[in-house]
């Protein structure tokens, strides 16, 4: 196993002219090859190193964008600890953030700056950079920099550090390492071979460990090109002009392009090598329907605790019942098995994070074997086929693979004493509730008006349900 710079400086001599980051310009694609990015990454990483960085915890909150990987790549291979964060992420969620870790630099969007102004004073050690405006600097300066640059070639420190969706408690930091992430390459391989002849189009956020990982890290290693999608509204213009080969995908996307189907598109579809699909559960008659169709869809399931993949399906496989085939390289049991074998699904191998942060002491996700209990229910068949029966806690997965933690979101609410129950459920894939309530009607409206504003949009209650006096004071 090499370590990011490794595979940056081969990356130079197998691929140097080999077009790797395609975004889209003014005058169409704009190509960046192996050898161009690889030399802006040592430039910023050298201006950083400058600027007294090193081993320092170094945030990104931006949409994805050239710039976001040269630093992604920049900051793990040689700076220090890269903390990507979700750019809808608010004020309220960044400081969070920011106080279960100590942050020494925020490289942020044009488009977030005004979600970071607040955050400067609050924060006045903290080195903030304007992507758009601080980049090309940095490469410039880093370029005429003669100073040496080392990699970090320690496979076991951290390289990252990813977060849960706190609500009402502090997020859930989830330390991984260089090992940690390159940990499931060989197996994934060996199950779906991606080459340097392989294009991937890209539309799921990268601060994501399933598209970070497979989108950018995985690709240093396979030569595989990556296309940016401009926005969300050229999805599938995009995949009909890009006529990808790999493509990562949630449910969400799937079941727009099912809607959506045409000859034309199902033919590109069909030209896809492996279309993966993880994040949340997917509906198995839309499943069903691609891969009678002829599409490579390949059904994934992971966590960020275990750097994404736990399983994945095996193309051409016949069980389209499952959710998966178990990785080779991972220990995955069924903890407390019920007469039907299902039970909570423990995962131990080299890509599982080493546990919480200190700060989340309380946090009992890992045992003290190192294995990872998801709270995720499954059964595991003697073949490794893994199949989902849901979780052990309250929780809403929606159907773009984001966790909505029912008990958080519930305690933020009866934060008002006035509130007096609240219960917290899913409608139409997104957060809904009945609140009961000795105010009136206007004013619970504009309190929980005031509670979206301290959320991320997925996390919103879209639909509320004010009740009547409800005896004993719960909602059933």
């Amino acid at each position: 196993m090499k370590t990011i710079s490794e595979y940056l400086e081969e990356d130079c001599e197998k691929w140097a002219d080999h077009p790797w980051i395609r975004t889209r310009g003014k005058e169409g694609w704009e190509d960046c090859t192996f050898r161009e990015a690889v030399d802006a990454v040592r430039s910023i990483s050298k201006s950083l190193l400058k600027k007294g960085l090193h081993h320092k915890n170094l945030m990104l909150c931006s949409e994805n964008s050239r710039e976001w990987i040269l630093l992604y790549l920049g900051i793990m291979g040689y700076v220090g600890t890269c903390v990507p964060v979700d750019p809808t992420w608010t004020e309220y969620d960044l400081e969070h953030t920011m106080s279960v870790i100590p942050v020494s630099a925020v490289f942020y969007s044009r488009a977030r700056k005004d979600c970071m102004e607040p955050l400067k004073d609050r924060y006045p050690d903290t080195v903030w950079f304007c992507i758009e405006d601080a980049l090309p600097d940095l490469i410039r300066e880093g370029e005429a920099s003669q100073a040496l640059l080392a990699g970090r070639n320690d496979l076991d420190q951290t390289a990252m550090i990813l977060f849960t969706s706190g609500t009402t408690d502090l997020p859930k930091a989830i330390p991984l390492t260089q090992r940690n992430l390159f940990a499931n390459w060989d197996t994934l391989y060996r199950r779906t071979p991606m080459t340097e002849h392989d294009v991937s189009y890209v539309f799921l956020p990268l601060h994501h460990v399933y598209t970070g990982v497979a989108n950018v890290l995985y690709t240093i290693i396979s030569g595989m090109q990556l296309c940016l999608c401009p926005d969300l509204s050229q999805l599938i213009p995009g995949l009909l002009e890009v006529r990808p080969t790999v493509v990562c995908m949630v449910p969400l996307f799937l079941y727009r392009l099912y809607d959506a189907m045409t000859d034309e598109l199902l033919e590109v579809l069909r030209h896809i090598r492996f279309l993966y699909c993880g994040g949340s559960f997917t509906d198995p008659a839309v499943k069903e329907y691609f891969i009678r169709q002829g599409v490579c869809l390949l059904e994934a399931y992971g966590t960020t605790e275990t750097s994404s993949v736990i399983a994945l399906a095996v193309p051409q496989d016949p069980d389209l019942a499952s959710n998966g085939v178990v990785f080779e390289n991972l220990e995955v049991r069924i903890l407390d098995p019920d007469e039907e074998g299902v039970g909570e699904i423990v995962v131990k191998g080299e890509s599982v994070s080493r546990g919480y942060l200190d700060q989340n002491g309380g946090c009992s996700g890992f045992d003290e074997d190192g294995a990872y209990h998801t709270g995720d229910l499954g059964r595991l068949s003697d073949t490794g086929h893994l199949y989902l029966k849901g979780r052990k806690k309250r929780m809403i997965l929606t159907a773009n693979g984001k966790n909505i933690y029912v008990d958080e979101l519930e305690e933020l609410i009866r934060k008002n004493p006035q509130i007096r129950a609240v219960k917290v459920y899913e409608q139409d894939h997104h957060p809904a509730a009945a609140i009961v309530s000795d105010l009136p009607e206007e004013e619970v409206r504009t309190y929980m008006e005031k509670i979206n504003r301290c959320l991320p949009r997925y996390k919103q209650i879209r639909q509320i349900c004010i009740k009547p006096d409800v005896p004993g004071g719960r909602i059933k």
